[in-house]
């Protein structure tokens, strides 16, 4: 890719002023120098719909090991498509009465239940050691939707990814399409100037944490860190504070789950137990099942995807409901029931060196 790549420019091209849409934050993160994700804006929740399949960049990460999915050829450097038949998922929907907001609905025992079984679970999985001068790297398989002018379709399509993070303040330092290297342009890695200002002068955060950040937060208390992430992602006149609360969850499962410890871990999925619109279902690749949380607010749902057999996020999906797009499936790739607009699953592992894997 090129800095005059079509889907690149699609991406650019996006008012700056805008908020802070999980996909078009993470390729201005990545890609445009900017960090749009800034405290207190409205999400630009249609853009993972129609932002081009390459611009959905990066992906959350776990511990190598934990969870992959079968792929084709396999090999440290093979993005090859994943030998997928089907992935299947089912949801209850948020229970509504008449008259009501499905924006305020309250969270659902099940959701409660499936909350509570993955924080106990996590409190009993692994750990592991940060090296001063190690990097996160993240390896991921996702289907994005992308759509082309004011075509009325979006074609699903593979995106495989590879990304090297510095761990202060999760920024990127490299990014791989395969063997591509996607900052390597006319100007070489987009300036991360603005990235390393905005950790410096307003410290970390849910969206920009460092390891010493993550080590302070009340991990055993879920009502005070519950009210920690609310304070930091702040409301707004579009969106809950809880709505942006899981968006930022993805986000910081995206670039740090690999440092959270065992009760940090456990802490967070029972500190959001408190919020409002979550619902539990699963999500089954190929017969691996998957605990999958959904937090919905009016048309926009995103999941998390959790392996029940260690408590960690291995992946995510974006739903946008009633959308005037109609979404195509992908070919070839798998059989999506239902078909959503994103959806990915990851690895990840502690690196010494952008040239490691």
């Amino acid at each position: 890719m090129t800095r005059t790549d079509p889907d690149l420019r699609a991406v650019a091209d996006l008012p700056a002023a805008e908020p802070s849409d999980e996909a078009v934050s993470r390729t201005w993160h990545l890609l445009n120098k900017r960090h749009t994700a800034a405290r207190g804006r409205s999400p630009r929740r249609l853009a993972r719909l129609l932002v081009p399949a390459t611009a959905a960049l990066t992906v959350a990460a776990v511990a190598a090991g934990v969870f992959a999915l079968n792929r084709a050829g396999g090999g440290n450097g093979d993005f090859a498509t994943p030998n997928i038949a089907e992935i299947t998922a089912s949801h209850q929907p948020l229970p509504t009465a008449p008259g009501t907001n499905p924006a305020l609905s309250k969270t659902t025992p099940e959701a409660l239940a499936a909350l509570a079984a993955l924080a106990a679970t996590a409190e009993g999985a692994g750990t592991v050691t940060l090296i001063p001068g190690q990097l996160i790297h993240v390896r991921a398989d996702g289907w994005a939707a992308g759509q082309h002018g004011d075509d009325p379709t979006a074609q699903v399509g593979y995106q495989g990814r590879e990304l090297w993070l510095d761990p202060q303040g999760m920024i990127p330092v490299k990014l791989l399409d395969g063997e591509r290297d996607l900052f390597d342009g006319p100007k070489g890695r987009p300036d991360d100037t603005f990235e390393r200002d905005d950790l410096r002068e307003n410290g970390p955060s849910l969206r920009r944490p460092t390891p010493e950040w993550l080590a302070q937060l009340p991990a055993g208390d879920p009502a005070a860190l519950l009210a920690r992430l609310r304070a930091d992602v702040a409301g707004n006149e579009k969106w809950t504070a809880d709505h942006l609360v899981w968006d930022a969850m993805g986000e910081l499962y995206l670039h740090a789950d690999l440092l959270l410890s065992p009760a940090l871990r456990a802490g967070l999925l029972r500190a959001v137990q408190g919020m409002d619109g979550l619902t539990a279902g699963e999500v089954v690749i190929d017969g691996v099942r998957l605990v999958s949380i959904r937090q919905t607010e009016g048309r926009s749902a995103t999941e998390i995807l959790f392996d029940p057999v260690t408590g960690w996020a291995v992946g995510r999906r974006d739903l946008f409901r009633d959308s005037e797009v109609t979404l195509l499936p992908p070919d070839p790739g798998p059989r999506f029931d239902p078909l959503v607009g994103y959806h990915v699953t990851w690895t990840q592992n502690l690196v010494n060196s952008v040239d490691e894997r």
